[in-house]
This record gives structure tokens, sequence and C-alpha cells, in this order.
């Protein structure tokens, strides 16, 4: 079971061409910084800073990953034209993933910076 998963997991992250990785990266980096915030491992003004800019830049990437997709789908659409959906599936997978993997990480860490702010009066 746990190899199906991280199949679905490496399949979900190739399908999210070049701009994932980034993603995935700004994702892991707010976190860090939201955990080290809340266990006083490094000062709470430069968590919530870190972690504030961490979840602003996740949607962007987002977007950048939905305007690369779209830009794979059109150009396939070019040199093959429309009737084979299949081509253009990547490109519109690309599309998808990305943006729903930058709302992802930015919800939970504007969340969790909101709190780690209340909790600390900043």
């Amino acid at each position: 079971m746990f190899d199906a998963l991280l199949d679905e997991l490496y399949g979900t992250a190739l399908a999210g061409g070049a701009v994932m990785l980034p993603i995935l990266l700004v994702g892991a980096l707010g976190f860090y910084h939201l955990y080290c915030g809340f266990f006083g491992l490094m000062p709470i003004h430069k968590a919530l800073h870190m972690a504030g800019i961490m979840a602003k830049v996740a949607p962007l990437l987002g977007l950048l990953g939905t305007v690369t997709g779209m830009v794979q789908t059109f150009r396939v659409i070019t040199i093959y034209g429309n009737q084979n959906p299949v081509l253009m599936a990547d490109g519109i997978s690309e599309a998808l993933i990305t943006t729903q993997s930058g709302l992802i990480i930015a919800f939970p860490l504007l969340l969790l910076n909101h709190r780690l702010a209340e909790k600390h009066g900043k």
C-alpha cells in the first residue's frame, strides 16, 4: 500500500513538470520556518516573515505552472491539431496539478502563520 502511494506521488510530481520542484521546496521551507517558530528554534519574527513569504510565493508558482502547462498544450495543438486529446492531456495535467499544489501549500501555511502570530502577539 505504501509503495502504491509513493508511486502515485511520484507520478503526480512528474506530471507537474519543471515548476513542481520549486513549489515543493517552497512548501517545505515554509513549514520548516513555522516549525522552528512554534518550538522556539529561531526568532519568532524571522519565522513569521519567512513563512509568510513562502505562503505568498506558493500560489504564484502554481500560477506559473498553469501558464507553462497551457503553453505546452497550445504548442501541441499548433503542431498536431486538436484531434488527439491524449496529446493535449500532459499540458492540461501540468496546469491543473501545479495550481492545486500551490494552493494546497499556501492555505495551511497562511493559517498556521496567522495562528503563530496570534500566539506570540505579533
